[in-house]
């Protein structure tokens, strides 16, 4: 279980044990949740030709630092210092739900770096019953991943999320409230891909064709799943994912100053 110093952050991480021939791919999770989520992912031999990286975001997880500031653009900025202090040049970046914001937003604040919407963030009083009543937060998590079986990997990620601090959930709601690229996704210049799950009830089809349209990116639905389509249907995620990177000109080790951009809505 691997730590590093970034920033004023000491970031939890997990790989996927490989170099990667083609390249890495940092894996970016989403809100009331950790890099756990991308374990699925991870040990799909399809993402083996990369390394697969997935770390946990400012107040979630085992990664440890201040609560100074959750809003997207600081949260970009500590994917920023995690590639910087892992030495990586020009991974492609995956995020899912949350984690697709900090993507587009990084992607933005580094246009020569690279060559992707924001979900509903409910109410603060919303949020703070999911933290305070944990019968709530497993409904409202089954309620968005509903194939998901009740084994040991799903309760691990629910203790896992439910671990959130508080402060970073509350943040949470004015980050995503605030943020508003609009236009500016049209100007990130590498190639973008946006899957969407046919059943999710919180990034429902309108918001992915809009997230596509935005980005001008290509677009796929997953049929038969929901919000949690990296966990609920790994495979065929990475299998979209492994298809579409492989359609991108590799850049060689030394070009730093290249990236691709992946986005799960």
């Amino acid at each position: 279980m691997p730590f590093i110093n970034a920033g004023d952050l000491n970031i939890h991480y997990i790989e996927n044990g490989t170099q990667g021939g083609l390249g890495a791919i940092v894996f970016v999770h989403g809100n009331w949740a950790t890099s756990s989520w991308w374990e699925p992912v991870l040990a799909s031999p399809l993402t083996k030709p990369w390394r697969g990286i997935a770390y946990d975001v400012r107040g979630r997880g085992r990664t440890s630092g201040p609560d100074s500031d959750y809003s997207i653009p600081s949260l970009a900025a500590d994917l920023g210092s995690f590639i910087d202090a892992l030495g990586i040049a020009a991974p492609h970046l995956v995020g899912h739900s949350l984690g697709s914001a900090i993507v587009m937003q990084f992607a933005l604040d580094h246009p020569a770096w690279v060559d992707g919407m924001p979900n509903p963030p409910g109410t603060v009083e919303r949020q703070r019953k999911l933290k305070d009543d944990g019968a709530a937060f497993y409904e409202a998590m089954s309620w968005l991943c509903p194939t998901m079986p009740m084994g040991r990997f799903w309760i691990r990620l629910l203790i896992e999320g439910h671990e959130q601090r508080w402060e970073a959930a509350r943040a949470n709601v004015d980050a995503l409230a605030n943020w508003g690229p609009g236009k500016r996704l049209g100007d990130i210049p590498c190639p973008k891909l946006v899957i969407g799950g046919e059943k999710d009830l919180l990034v429902n089809a309108v918001i992915v064709e809009k997230a596509a349209t935005a980005l001008g990116a290509l677009r796929v639905v997953m049929p038969g799943v929901d919000h949690g389509l990296i966990i609920e249907q790994p495979e065929t995620f990475t299998t979209y994912l492994a298809e579409f990177i492989r359609t991108i000109d590799h850049p060689k080790s030394s070009e730093a100053n290249t990236g691709r951009v992946g986005e799960r809505g």
